[in-house]
């Protein structure tokens, strides 16, 4: 039974970043099961049972919901071949990863956060999304005050030019013209992660998202659609 993390998980998180290359990550493999990966599994384990509550579509298995330790770093000027940290992303099984909506939770160095998202563009979700607010503000007003009351914040990248229309109201207006988005949890305690109960506590969480997520992934799915 997941226990909660522990400081052997943030202490290897520091070992990567300052030796990141593949000998040290080669005579050190069975610490990083033990002391990272390990772990992870067993916190995704935990919480699988209320993400299929949430969707019985939702991808659990461990090995598909942990980001990968090895880094592509075709395109990027960093060739450090590691991460130095691990994320944890529930979807629908087979979704793609980019543009779609997903769950997730992860533990940095610098800072522990949780929420749901969409990260990579999808135009057709988000504009199915602004055809929905205009067509029922009431109901997304709804939506983003219940996430507020949850201790979620929305954000994220947006259209510059582009512009809501008239009469929305104002509190719709930050979401409008967003290309990505997600709902973060504020006011993280990091001890937390240290607690058993930090499974219930994400759960709890993610449960109150849940009328975000079937209001995102039918909008996705009416997307897929579009595309066809």
């Amino acid at each position: 039974m997941f226990q909660g993390f522990n400081a052997d998980l943030l202490s290897f998180c520091a070992d990567i970043r300052f030796n990141n290359n593949k000998a040290f990550m080669d005579a050190h493999r069975q610490e990083y099961y033990q002391k990272m990966r390990d772990p992870y599994y067993e916190f995704i384990r935990e919480l699988a049972p209320a993400m299929l509550k949430i969707d019985g579509d939702m991808e659990v298995r461990p090995h598909k919901c942990l980001s990968r330790i090895n880094r592509d770093t075709r395109y990027s000027k960093d060739k450090s071949p590691y991460r130095d940290h691990h994320w944890v992303a529930f979807r629908r099984a087979a979704a793609p990863k980019d543009g779609m909506p997903f769950f997730w939770f992860e533990i940095r160095l610098e800072e522990i956060s949780w929420g749901l998202g969409v990260w990579g563009e999808n135009r057709n979700l988000f504009d199915a999304l602004r055809r929905r607010m205009e067509a029922d503000p009431k109901e997304m007003q709804r939506i983003m005050q219940m996430v507020s009351d949850s201790g979620f914040a929305a954000d994220g990248h947006r259209w510059k030019k582009m512009k809501p229309p008239a009469g929305l109201p104002v509190s719709l207006a930050p979401i409008y013209n967003v290309k990505t988005l997600f709902f973060e949890k504020q006011n993280i305690d990091p001890k937390w992660i240290f607690e058993p109960s930090i499974v219930q506590r994400v759960a709890k969480d993610f449960e109150a998202l849940t009328p975000v997520w079937k209001l995102l992934r039918g909008l996705s799915d009416l997307g897929e659609e579009i595309n066809v």
